[in-house]
This record gives C-alpha cells, sequence and structure tokens, in this order.
C-alpha cells in the first residue's frame, strides 16, 4: 500500500510539471505563429523584415516540440500499434509494457546523455546564431531536459506497472533478473556485435533492421522509440558504438531545429482553430443545401463539406470528427442506413490528407527535398475527382436502393444561394494561404503562420472562437507537433542506418534491372501500402516507407510530385482501412450505437472509389501535374 502511495504521488508530480512545460511549449507555438505574421506584414508594408526571425522561428520550434513530447507520454498519446498487446491478458500485457518502458527509458537516458555531451561540445566551440548571437548549446540543453522530463515518466509508469504485478519476494527477483538481463542485452547489442566473427551484408542487415522494426511495433513500444532502438544498434552494429551514440546526441537537436519542420505545427495549428471555430457546420449547411435532396443526398453532402473543410484544416481525424458531429445525427433523423452515414463521414475524412493544405504533402516534400507548395496544387484535382467518385458511389447506390439514403427536403434557389454565405471564411483562407505560397509571396512556413493567424481572426470576428476553442486548439496543436516530430526524430536516426546499409540504393538498382514492365512494379509497391495500411498509421508509414521506395520509383522514371499525390492516396486508405483505420476508430466517440465492424462495413464502398481513383491517375498522369504545369506557365 505504501508503494502504490508512493507512485501515486509520483504521478500526480511528473503530469503537473509536463503539462506545465506543455503548457510553455504551447506558448513558443504562438510566438512562432505570431514573429512570422509580423515578419511578413512589416516586409511587405515597410519592407523592414524582423531581423532574425528564421532564427527565432527555429529556436521556438525546438522548445515547442521537446517540451510536448514529455506530457505526450504522461498522456499516452505516443502513437503506437496494439494489434497484439490487445490480444493479452492483462498480466501478460502489463509485463510486456514493462519491458518496452524500460527500453523506452534506456534509449531517453541515453539521448540525455549525449545531448548533454553535444551541447558542451557547442559550448566549448562557442557556436551561436548568426544574426542574434544566441548560443546553440543553450538549446541543446533544452532537448535534454525535454527527453530527461520523458525518461522521468517513463520511469514513473515503468514503477506503477511492477507494484501492481509484484505479489512476493520472488517476483522482485525476477524483476530485477528480467531488467539486468534487458539491460545486458541491450549493451552487448551494442558493443560486440559489430565484433562477432560472424558477419551479415549490408543490404542483409537494412532487411533484418525492417524486421526488428515491425518486432518492435507489434511489441507496442511507440513508433518513434521503435525507429530510434533499431537506428542506434544497426549504426553500432555498421559502424560502431561512436558513431550510434553521435546520432543520439546530435540528431534530435537537429531535427527538432530545422526550419523547414515548422511548418508542421503552424498548418496543424490552422486546422485546429478551423475546428474549434464551427467552419464545418457552415460548410455541412451549404452542401445540404445545394444536394440534400438527391438520393444519398445528405451523405454527399457530407462528402463536400468534408471537401471543403479539408481545405482549410489539412488532418483527416479532425475532418472526420467534425462532420461526424454536425451531419450524423442530421442522417440518423432522416432515417439513413447506419453504415452509409458512418461510411460518408469516415472516408470524407480522408479528403483531409489529399485536399491541400495536408500534413501528409508536408512530410513527404520534406522527406523527398520537393515543393510544398507544387504538391498541395497537385493535390487539387486529384481531390475533387476522389470527391466525384464518392458522391457516384453514394448516388449509384441509393438510387438502387432508397432505404439506404431517403431524399432530404428540396430548398428554394433563394435558400441555395443565402448558404453561400457561410464558405466565405473558407474560400478566404483557402486562397490567401495557397496563392501567397505558389505566388511567391511567402514561403510554405510562412503561409502556415499566415493562416493560422487568419483563421484565428475569422473565429474570433464571426464570435466562434472563445477561450475555451482557442486553449483547446492550442494544446491539440502542441500535442500533434509532439507526437509527429518525435517520429520525425526517430525517422532521422532510422534513416541514417537505412543509408549505411545501402537497402534503398540497393533496392532501386535491383528493381530497375528487373524485365518487367514498371507498372508492374509501381502496382506491387501500392499493395504492400494496401497490407501495411491494415497495420500502421498513415504518418509513421509514410516517414519509414518513402526513404525505402522513392529511390525505386524516382528510378523507373515516374514524376516525384505524381508519385506524392499517389503515395497520399494509399495514405488515405490506411486512415479508413481494418483493423487500424483511424478515422473509423475516432468515429466511435461520436457514434456509441453503431458497432466497429458495421463501422468498417460502412467505409468498404469507398475503399473501392479510392482503388478506382489510383488507377485513374495511373492511366492519367497528367491530372495531379495540370494545374502546377499551367501555373508555372503562366
Amino acid at each position: 500500500m505504501g508503494l502504490d502511495k508512493t507512485v501515486g504521488v509520483l504521478e500526480r508530480i511528473i503530469f503537473s510539471v509536463t503539462r506545465f512545460v506543455n503548457a510553455m511549449g504551447v506558448f513558443f507555438l504562438i510566438m512562432m505563429m505570431a514573429v512570422i505574421t509580423v515578419d511578413v506584414v512589416l516586409r511587405y508594408i515597410f519592407n523592414r523584415p524582423i531581423q532574425g526571425s528564421l532564427e527565432m522561428v527555429m529556436f521556438m520550434l525546438v522548445l515547442t516540440i521537446l517540451f510536448g513530447i514529455p506530457y505526450a507520454a504522461v498522456r499516452r498519446q505516443h502513437v503506437s500499434i496494439d494489434i497484439i498487446t490487445s490480444q493479452l491478458s492483462e498480466h501478460k500485457r502489463s509485463v510486456l509494457e514493462c519491458i518496452m518502458l524500460l527500453i523506452s527509458l534506456i534509449l531517453a537516458i541515453i539521448v540525455v546523455w549525449r545531448s548533454v555531451q553535444y551541447a558542451m561540445l557547442k559550448h566549448s566551440m562557442n557556436e551561436a546564431s548568426a544574426v542574434l548571437q544566441l548560443p546553440f548549446s543553450l538549446f541543446v540543453f533544452a532537448v535534454a531536459f525535454g527527453f530527461a522530463l520523458l525518461a522521468l515518466a517513463f520511469c514513473v509508469q515503468l514503477f506503477r506497472h511492477i507494484e501492481q504485478n509484484i505479489q512476493s519476494w520472488k517476483q522482485v527477483i525476477l524483476w530485477v533478473v528480467v531488467g539486468a538481463a534487458i539491460i545486458a542485452a541491450f549493451y552487448l547489442a551494442a558493443s560486440e556485435t559489430r565484433h562477432l566473427p560472424w558477419r551479415v551484408s549490408l543490404i542483409i542487415t537494412g532487411v533484418i533492421g525492417l524486421g526488428f522494426i515491425f518486432a518492435a511495433f507489434l511489441a507496442g513500444l511507440p513508433v518513434f522509440l521503435s525507429l530510434i532502438l533499431v537506428g542506434f544498434l544497426g549504426m553500432c552494429y555498421l559502424r560502431g558504438i561512436p558513431a550510434g551514440l553521435s546520432l543520439m546526441g546530435s540528431i534530435p537537436y537537429n531535427t527538432a531545429s530545422h526550419y523547414e519542420f515548422s511548418v508542421i505545427p503552424l498548418f496543424v495549428l490552422m486546422g485546429e482553430i478551423c475546428f474549434f471555430s464551427g467552419i464545418g457546420r457552415d460548410l455541412y449547411d451549404m452542401a445540404y443545401k445545394w444536394v440534400g435532396h438527391l438520393p444519398g443526398g445528405l451523405s454527399m453532402g457530407t462528402i463536400c463539406a468534408c471537401g471543403g473543410f479539408a481545405a482549410v484544416c489539412g488532418d483527416s481525424m479532425a475532418t472526420a470528427v467534425t462532420m461526424g458531429t454536425v451531419a450524423l445525427p442530421e442522417m440518423k433523423r432522416y432515417k439513413y442506413d447506419d453504415k452509409l452515414a458512418v461510411g460518408s463521414v469516415a472516408a470524407g475524412g480522408t479528403l483531409g490528407v489529399l485536399i491541400p493544405p495536408s500534413l501528409a504533402f508536408i512530410l513527404y516534400a520534406v522527406i523527398t527535398d520537393q515543393s510544398i507548395a507544387t504538391l498541395f496544387i497537385a493535390g487539387i484535382l486529384p481531390g475533387i475527382l476522389l470527391i466525384l467518385l464518392f458522391m457516384l458511389s453514394i448516388y449509384l447506390r441509393a438510387r438502387r436502393n432508397p432505404k439506404l439514403g431517403p431524399p432530404g427536403p428540396r430548398t428554394t434557389i433563394r435558400e441555395k444561394i443565402y448558404a453561400l454565405k457561410g464558405v466565405w471564411a473558407t474560400l478566404i483562407l483557402f486562397i490567401g494561404v495557397m496563392g501567397g505560397m505558389y505566388a511567391g509571396a511567402f514561403t510554405p512556413t510562412e503561409g502556415g503562420g499566415m493562416g493560422a493567424f487568419g483563421a484565428f481572426i475569422i473565429g474570433v470576428l464571426r464570435g466562434r472562437l472563445g477561450w475555451k476553442g482557442i486553449l483547446s486548439s492550442l494544446l491539440e496543436a502542441g500535442r500533434i507537433t509532439g507526437t509527429c516530430l518525435s517520429i520525425l526524430i526517430g525517422a532521422n536516426i532510422f534513416g541514417y542506418f537505412l543509408a549505411a546499409s545501402k537497402l534503398p540504393l540497393e533496392l532501386a538498382d535491383f528493381v530497375t534491372k528487373l524485365p518487367v514492365p514498371s507498372v508492374f512494379i509501381l502496382t506491387s509497391i501500392l499493395i504492400i501500402y494496401l497490407f501495411l495500411g491494415c497495420l500502421m498509421p498513415a504518418i509513421p508509414m509514410l516517414i519509414l516507407t518513402v526513404p525505402i521506395f522513392y529511390p525505386v520509383v524516382i528510378a523507373m522514371g515516374y514524376d516525384p510530385i505524381w508519385f506524392g499525390v499517389i503515395m497520399v492516396l494509399m495514405f488515405e486508405m490506411a486512415v479508413i482501412t481494418p483493423p487500424m483505420g483511424i478515422n473509423v476508430l475516432a468515429l466511435q466517440a461520436v457514434v456509441d450505437d453503431v458497432s466497429l465492424a458495421d463501422m468498417f462495413r460502412g467505409v468498404l464502398p469507398f475503399l473501392f472509389a479510392m482503388i478506382a481513383c489510383v488507377i485513374l491517375l495511373i492511366f492519367f498522369p497528367k491530372i495531379p501535374t495540370l494545374l502546377p504545369e499551367l501555373l508555372k506557365g503562366s
């Protein structure tokens, strides 16, 4: 009982501390938005930009990310895959979680140790930013501080699991032996495997690393820590312990301080503000007035509204949940089939990944060094095509069986035109952000800052965004930033291991020499994505697979922008594919009277529509590249 109380006190302390630190990170996110907005305004109106604004954003990004990661761990919101662990008994699951927490704790401690050393190196060399002359070492210490809090969070969680599983002194001894064995195995794997008499080739090492990645995923280790673990041990095996330890010290800071990554939290913040300011309801009302009278019209209106909301949100789950809270009660009132209603909302949410601004496009652009603005423009026509395919699927099914989606009441032309007044905010944000980026008025990062500020002003002026909505949007943006960027940190460490193994390059060289048409190879890659979409969330899948498949596709002569659109479409499928369909799972919070099995059955026809869209883009590759080419030509 005494141990239980002690652990309870520690849990409350670490929760309070991480929540306060996360609030500090959110403050820096606000400051990031403000600095970018003021800098753009001063530059274009007074020709006096803020000196050192890029450095400010870079350093504030470090603090936003590293101050959010520990809080996400305390809230258990880091992305993990529980397909296997959820099937275990409570005792076995708790034991496995203890092992995963011990591994996580070891990794966090290594990052703290090496980050401190990296900071001291920066300090000894007097390295500072060019304009503001801020010492880099200060922000590398911030990385160490964030991971130290993360280690404390894992430590407290480990104590709680041990306290729940210990029944006798024999079990105490067993836990000590198991813990010592894991630490010893960790040390030996990092230090001795390189000196073993047998050695496997670089390519086989890379393949084994991928196998270990999926094993760590299925064991319940958070995705970002799985990537760090395999990347670290893989580099130790290929290049020696100093190389592995060097990555653990430098990559977290170098990733978190990457200026281009600041576009992620800013567009996420823009989407969250739109989510909490009620823009989705206006879009649904407009779509309902225009197409609600058709067979399946409410479902088609939901698809249209999802497309409009995606144009300012960029997040799949937020789009699905927003439209679910608005549209599902209406479809229930008009006695729509549950499977059609839930399927249309879940599938409509996927448009948040394709129609710009899109987090998936941003990550793909960052990883492959492509233009974010060009990818955004390239997603518009495929997004419209997918909306039309979804609506056609609904119409044909409802026309064949009117009980699926009875038509709603007709509206007059005057009511239709009057309903358009609710979409002006969406149009202003979309045209302003997209037009400004593609015209070169501001960078994608500045577009994210201006879009977030614009969404905030519109929400406040319309009386839709109170203090509760502002606070919720900030906290959600901070949480998503922490989880996404932590995966990027892990992906960069794992990426160095992949590069050292030469697996992507050798795979690309092997594939290009195969005596088969390139479309067969492309189809094989897409089938792999369909399989992976059943097992893991979209963003980790993107970060893990792009470095492997991108060189292969480019070596076959495919356009990187076109392939980016195809990939994002495959990621859309992942968010509604069982059993990891995150959109469907999120809708369980909105719908409590429809079984999960029926929800997945409801999205099946929309999956076929998405496959049809991919096939059309393969046979007509000009669809994604048409708008970028026209805009470049003009």
